[in-house]
């Protein structure tokens, strides 16, 4: 007499897929709208930083690497960034127009491809 129990379906939750394809909307945007209005691409990224914290998503790795954490500046590499290799450290260091300086480890074994941010 042992009935089967009904089975459960698991739901996904889609908030996350919406929420990190709209942090990636939000980053492009201020990647193009740098050059012409920095403000509003500030306001985008900053969007993008309350969006992610609001929803418990950690930033992946490829996202920090676009923006200034201080002042929220998209960052183009020669326009609004610096980035100078320290062979000591083996750090890339990218300097930005804030004056805020941020290192990211690099590796002459494995390479790290950083994402193309000249428009």
């Amino acid at each position: 007499m042992n009935m089967p129990k009904p089975s459960k379906k698991i739901r996904l939750d889609p908030m996350p897929v919406i929420v990190a394809r709209r942090v990636d909307t939000l980053l492009s945007l201020a990647k193009k709208e740098v050059r012409g209005d920095e403000k509003l691409a500030q306001k985008y990224v900053k969007l993008a930083c309350v969006l992610a914290a609001r929803h418990r998503m950690p930033m992946k790795r490829e996202r920090k690497h676009l923006f200034c954490k201080s002042c929220y500046r998209p960052w183009i590499i020669g326009y609004n960034v610096k980035v100078r290799l320290d062979s000591k450290t083996r750090r890339a260091v990218y300097t930005c127009k804030c004056g805020k300086k941020k290192g990211f480890p690099y590796s002459k074994r494995f390479p790290r491809i950083f994402p193309q941010t000249t428009l």
